[in-house]
Order: structure tokens, then sequence, then C-alpha cells
């Protein structure tokens, strides 16, 4: 009985001890398992990645063209600014000389003016004198 007992303890101890071959197979399918959810979890990080380049390329692309498309204006903005500036430049640069030239204009007026005034004094101080003489005379 004995014996008995000892065979059946012993059969049940091989039966729960796995052997070496089921426990390597066991491992390799822990294994396979593991692996194929981690090939699932890049598969699906590779998904969202496609996905985003994806979107992100198109979204560059429109910055890309936005940005060409406002560095032509701004370009064009500078352009007719500078010619507008260069114009300016110019009709001052015309504004001053005429400027100069009508402050010359008024001085020599102005001269001939009161070189004409000197004369209008005199000529009317002799002609006035000239009538207060003939008008003392007609009445004598």
């Amino acid at each position: 009985m004995k014996l008995l007992l000892a065979t059946i303890a012993a059969a049940s101890a091989t039966a729960t001890e796995a052997n070496p071959i089921r426990r390597v197979v066991s491992l390799l399918q822990a294994m396979q398992e593991k692996i194929e959810a981690e090939g699932k979890r890049q598969a699906k990080q590779m998904d969202k990645f496609i996905c985003y380049c994806k979107h992100n390329t198109e979204d560059l692309k429109g910055s890309i063209s936005d940005g060409k498309e406002t560095i032509e204006l701004l370009a064009s903005k500078i352009e007719a600014a500078t010619n507008g500036k260069a114009q300016a430049e110019a009709e001052l640069a015309q504004a001053k000389e005429d400027r100069a030239e009508a402050q010359k204009t008024l001085a020599d007026a102005e001269a001939t003016r009161e070189k004409e005034a000197a004369e209008f004094a005199a000529e009317s101080g002799e002609m006035k004198a000239n009538i207060d003489a003939m008008g003392k005379a007609i009445p004598a």
C-alpha cells in the first residue's frame, strides 16, 4: 500500500510538473502572443503616424503656397513703395527748387517795388509841389 501511494504520488508529481518540452512550447506560445500584440500595437501606431504625415504634409503644402503668395504680394508692395519713395523724393527736390526760385523772384519783386515806391514818392513829392505851386499861381 505504501508502495502504491508512493507511485501515485510520484505520478501526480510528474503530472503537475510540466515536462521540459511542454514548458518550452508554453514559453514559445507566450512569446508568440506578445509579439503578435506588439505587432498590432506598432501597426496601429504606424497608421496614426501615416495619417499624421499625410495631413501634416497637406497643411505644410498649404502653408508654403500661402507663404509664397505672401512673399509675392509683399515684394510687389515693397517695389511700389520704393517707386513711390523715389517719386516723392523727386517731387520734393523739384518743390525745393521751385521754392528757391519763388523766393528769389519774390525778393526781386520786393526790390523792384521798393525802387518803384521810392521813385513814386520822389515824383509824387515833386508833383505835389508843382500842383501846390500851380494852385497858388492860378488865383494870383
